[in-house]
């Protein structure tokens, strides 16, 4: 971003032309990189449930790799709508959105995949997984889910995260927060829970 297209709100109209032009799969994505600096998302995003969210950008294809430089050098000022779409993976980067109820990854009926992400400074949640009607993924390594409402909001029963050596710190209510009986696995020696405001883990009805 940058170099090809202006700012990161113009990558989901480059994506959706030259998706209809060839097919990207799981193996062969679409790659996104992203170079220094912030990255500012002025856009807005709609969920199914119809509530709009402000910086906020919506994905609306399969297979497609977001890559920055590193999470002390890559950072999106703003978040990710991904409904209904799989194989979404962000790598080396940090997202913060501080918008009015913005969360860094808010996501439902979808697959997606994070390496060496930090989600942090969100006004809501730094992870947030709605409640699916299909299978839905989630799988963390080496992230950072901080400094937000909640570090991550995992709900109902088609939900499965798995963190692997990731931290949860420093959120106002939980680190975890898992809700309508979804599947949580954590992972790796480098995992750690605390400084979280309310509860480190918690699971409800």
């Amino acid at each position: 971003v940058g170099n090809d297209v202006a700012t990161i709100d113009g990558v989901m109209g480059v994506i959706e032309i030259l998706s209809s032009r060839r097919e990207y799969t799981k193996i062969n994505p679409f790659i996104v990189l992203l170079g220094k600096g912030d990255h500012e998302i002025t856009s807005s995003w709609t969920s199914s449930f119809g509530y709009e969210y402000a910086t906020t950008i919506g994905i609306t294809r399969n297979n497609i790799t977001f890559v920055g430089t590193g999470k002390d050098t890559t950072t999106i000022l703003g978040g990710f709508g991904i409904e209904n779409v799989e194989n979404i993976t962000f790598k080396n980067m940090t997202v913060t959105n501080t918008s009015d109820n913005g969360s860094g990854i808010h996501m439902r009926n979808a697959k997606v995949e994070l390496i060496d992400v930090a989600l942090k400074g969100c006004d809501n949640d730094a992870v947030w997984i709605t409640s699916s009607t299909s299978a839905t993924t989630l799988v963390a390594t080496r992230c950072e889910f901080a400094n937000s409402d909640y570090g991550a909001l995992v709900f109902g029963s088609l939900t499965s995260a798995t963190f692997k050596n990731c931290v949860f710190n420093d959120n106002k209510y939980d680190g975890i927060n898992g809700s309508l009986q979804p599947t949580i696995h954590l992972h790796g020696e480098a995992t750690a829970v605390h400084s979280n405001d309310r509860f480190g883990i918690h699971a409800q009805y």
